[in-house]
C-alpha cells in the first residue's frame, strides 16, 4: 500500500515545548501527489493550571474560555496517534517546534510516539537549502555576481550595503529608517536587553519586564524577586551572561529591594 503524508500544524500557549502545551491540532492526510485524503482537526483543552501566554494569544486569538468545553490531549492522544498510522510527516518548520511539542503531549498521555526513523517533508527546510541566507548566497542570488574576498571585514560590509540596495529596488519598503527598523524588528520593541533574556510582556493589564528563559521564563521580574531572590542574585553576581543583561538585572533588582523596604 502507497505511504501517505500527514500534514502538522499546532497553535500552542507559547513556544517552550516542554512546559507550554497544545491548544489546537490539525492533521491532513494526503497521498503523494497531494490529494486530501482525509482531515483530522480539534481545539484542546491544557488544563486550569496552563495560561496562554500573551504573546501567543496575540497570534492565534484562542482564550482559555474558547478550550472550556474541549478534550484534554489525553483524551484525544490515541485517535491522534491512529490518524498518523504510519504515515510520513510533513509541515513549515515542524521539525523544531511542532514534532517536539507533540513528542512531549504523546509522553504527558503515556504513549511514546516514533518520529526519529520517520521521514519529514518541511518546506521550509526545503526552501533554505535552495535559497540559503548566507551573504555569499543573497549577493549571489540578488546580483548575479559573486562576492569576492568574503569573511573579510570590508568585502562583507560593501556586499551588504549592494543587497540593501538591490532590496530597496525589489520590494516595496518603508522609505524611512525608523519605519523599516518597525516593519522588519518587530519584536524588539519587547526587548529589554540585546540578549534576549528579559522582554517586555503584558500581565494583568500592565507592561512587565518578564524572563525570556530557564524555569522562570513568562514570569514577571518582580515576581520572581519575590519567590526566588537567590536566583537574580545568581544571575548577576556569578552567571554567565552579557554585561548589558547584568547591569540591566542589577538595576531592576535594587529597583525591587527598594520598594521592599
Amino acid at each position: 500500500m502507497e505511504k501517505s503524508i500527514v500534514w502538522l500544524d499546532l497553535e500552542t500557549t507559547g513556544v517552550n515545548t516542554v512546559t507550554d502545551r497544545i491548544i489546537e491540532i490539525c492533521l491532513v492526510k494526503t497521498d503523494l501527489k497531494g490529494n486530501i485524503i482525509k482531515t483530522f482537526k480539534s481545539l484542546v483543552n491544557p488544563g486550569s493550571d496552563v495560561e496562554i501566554r500573551p504573546e501567543a494569544f496575540e497570534k492565534h486569538g484562542i482564550s482559555k474560555q474558547d478550550l472550556e468545553d474541549q478534550d484534554s490531549f489525553h483524551f484525544i492522544a490515541n485517535e491522534i496517534l491512529s490518524f498518523i498510522g504510519d504515515s510520513y510527516l510533513g509541515g513549515y518548520n515542524i521539525l523544531y517546534f511542532d514534532v517536539p511539542m507533540l513528542v512531549q503531549e504523546f509522553l504527558r498521555a503515556g504513549i511514546v510516539f516514533e518520529y526519529r526513523n520517520r521521514p519529514i517533508i518541511d518546506p521550509f527546510l526545503i526552501y533554505t537549502k535552495y535559497e540559503p541566507r548566507n551573504l555569499e548566497s543573497v549577493y549571489k542570488r540578488l546580483t548575479g555576481k559573486d562576492l569576492e574576498g568574503a569573511h573579510r571585514a570590508e568585502n562583507d560590509i560593501l556586499a551588504t550595503i549592494e543587497i540593501f540596495d538591490k532590496q530597496r529596488e525589489i520590494y516595496t519598503l518603508p522609505e524611512s529608517v525608523e519605519e523599516l527598523d518597525k516593519f522588519v524588528n518587530e519584536s524588539r520593541k519587547d526587548m529589554v536587553d540585546i540578549s534576549g533574556k528579559l522582554k517586555f510582556a503584558e500581565i494583568d493589564g500592565k507592561r512587565e519586564v518578564v524572563f525570556n528563559f530557564g524555569k522562570w521564563k513568562g514570569v514577571s521580574f518582580r515576581k520572581v524577586f519575590e519567590k526566588d531572590k537567590n536566583y537574580i542574585e545568581w544571575m548577576y553576581d556569578k552567571g554567565e551572561f552579557s554585561k548589558d543583561t547584568k547591569i540591566i538585572v542589577k538595576k531592576l533588582l535594587d529597583k525591587c529591594r527598594a520598594e521592599y523596604l
